[in-house]
């Protein structure tokens, strides 16, 4: 058996377990979203949303680290040096503790300040600084699993990372269903769930790692600083990404704080629940590729990197347009049925955040494939600062009066400028032969898109689920059909094919 058939069989069972771990956190995120915001109400949800913001600039730093230490980690395995892994892994957890300490005496005061000065909330403020203490305890304990995360990602060992996730997801929508008809306080007991669903992946993830990949997780102190130099660096310039990235998925709910209420904070944490699924769907396409980007260019697999950056993309997009699709045909029936009473905006907000969910789905791998390269200072600083300037303009026009919705609009136009952006930094940092993905991703991508609009414009008279079903089955023959190529097809019959022997035990 060849490497490359070995690493796409590697692919296919990652990605089933990806799909077992997303199918149950799915629907469990779906209900307890119900549940949540029928126990705490709008305001108390809304309320939520906000808190969950701010710690999100928070954790910005987590953020840069699970992308630094991922790449470390997986150059080293593609190399096959054990040794400089476990250097590696040394000096990022080193480093976490440090920014662990950092943060706790910066997100405490920070946090508190805007609570007590800028949040628009009609309940009894001291509840919401009880409720910031607890999310942010738990976010700070995070900080100490990320490399073991980082770790189990290099390695693809997706199996672990799935199940602890898949417990947490049932566990918080246990809570969500109790809460409706029991507890007192019902927003600190909710916020403890969250706090705690949060904490015990990484506690599974660091006892796997200890047991499993001792060699790897050994603890010793690296001095040597030139390490901690390059490590830092590279954090640096991810580390303007990684606001860049916070800034635009949690600045809407703090602008639209801002200018409105929790009530609409609630609309449109609704529609980032949606949107967060999705991605989910999204990235399950993208995750188990990406540690075989890094690994094939580390090696000097040139071919293979670039074969799976443009495999990586367009099976991204696919997957998101499947998913959106429904939302797409009619979300108000959708949120209806799920929710029951569908807050104001809350659709408009769910349809204008898939959107730029599906232009952002253009940009799957090239991060891991520019970040194998270890040259990262373009890709950080253009997309970035585009991402920084969508919140700017996003102010600018909610400042002159326009609808809520106009600032997810805003951010549509600068993920389309940043895609554009992108083709240019993979020619300028690697060379890369932008034909390939504008043939072989993004043209099948637009083609299926224009052959699905008439799902999407056409007011068919028919009941929403028969739209819907009709719909799903028309987009998913369009992209066999029209969006894979025949090879493509024969490898998609034989994962099937082979998926379907092993639930029925045949061999």
């Amino acid at each position: 058996m060849s490497i490359k058939e070995n690493t796409n069989r590697s692919l296919a069972t990652n990605t089933t377990y990806l799909y077992i771990k997303l199918a149950v956190t799915s629907i469990c995120s779906f209900f307890t979203t119900r549940f949540a915001l029928q126990a705490l109400g709008v305001v108390d949800y809304g309320l939520f949303s906000v808190l969950g913001s701010i710690v999100s600039f928070i954790a910005i730093l987590n953020t840069i680290m699970v992308s630094t230490t991922n790449r470390y980690i997986a150059v080293s395995l593609g190399r096959g040096n054990i040794n400089d892994a476990n250097k590696y892994f040394n000096v990022c957890w080193s480093i976490h503790l440090a920014v662990a300490l950092l943060t706790a005496l910066v997100a405490f005061p920070i946090g508190h300040w805007y609570i007590n000065h800028y949040l628009n909330y009609s309940g009894d403020i001291h509840n919401a600084s009880i409720v910031f203490d607890i999310t942010v305890v738990a976010s700070l304990f995070s900080f100490f699993t990320v490399p073991y995360n980082g770790l189990l990602t290099a390695k693809e060992n997706f199996k672990t990372v799935c199940f602890p996730s898949i417990l947490a997801s049932i566990f918080r929508l246990t809570i969500a269903y109790l809460l409706v008809n029991h507890f007192e306080y019902k927003l600190f007991v909710y916020a403890f769930a969250v706090a705690i669903t949060t904490i015990y992946p990484g506690i599974r993830y660091i006892f796997f790692c200890h047991r499993h990949y001792r060699e790897i997780v050994r603890m010793r102190f690296v001095r040597d600083r030139q390490l901690y130099m390059e490590i830092l660096t590279f954090s640096g310039w991810v580390s303007y990404g990684a606001i860049a990235y916070v800034g635009k998925a949690q600045g809407a709910a703090v602008l639209i704080n801002l200018f409105f209420n929790t009530v609409m904070n609630t609309a449109l944490g609704i529609a980032n629940s949606v949107n967060s699924i999705i991605g989910m769907f999204a990235k399950s396409i993208v995750q188990p590729i990406e540690p075989q980007i890094t690994k094939s260019y580390a090696a000097g697999n040139k071919d293979r990197s670039e074969y799976l950056l443009v495999l990586a993309i367009k099976l991204t997009f696919f997957m998101t347009f499947v998913i959106a699709t429904p939302f797409l045909v009619d979300c108000h029936w959708i949120l209806s049925l799920w929710l029951g009473t569908v807050p104001e905006e809350a659709v408009v907000f769910t349809m204008l955040i898939i959107i730029d969910a599906l232009v952002d789905s253009l940009n799957a791998g090239i991060k891991s494939i520019i970040f194998a390269s270890g040259n990262i200072k373009l890709f950080q600083i253009v997309p970035s600062t585009l991402k920084l300037a969508s919140i700017v303009v996003a102010y600018i026009v909610l400042k002159m009066g326009f609808e809520p919705y106009s600032l997810i609009i805003v951010y549509i136009c600068f993920s389309a400028i940043i895609v554009i952006a992108n083709q240019y930094i993979l020619k300028r940092t690697i060379s890369f032969d932008n034909r390939k993905i504008f043939k072989k991703s993004y043209i099948p991508s637009l083609l299926i898109v224009i052959l699905a609009l008439p799902c999407f414009v056409l007011n068919v008279p028919i009941q929403s689920f028969a739209r819907i079903l009709i719909s799903l089955i028309y987009v998913v023959i369009l992209i066999v059909l029209v969006g894979f190529t025949l090879e493509e097809r024969k490898h998609l019959l034989r994962y099937i094919s082979g998926l379907c022997r092993k639930v029925t035990g045949r061999k």
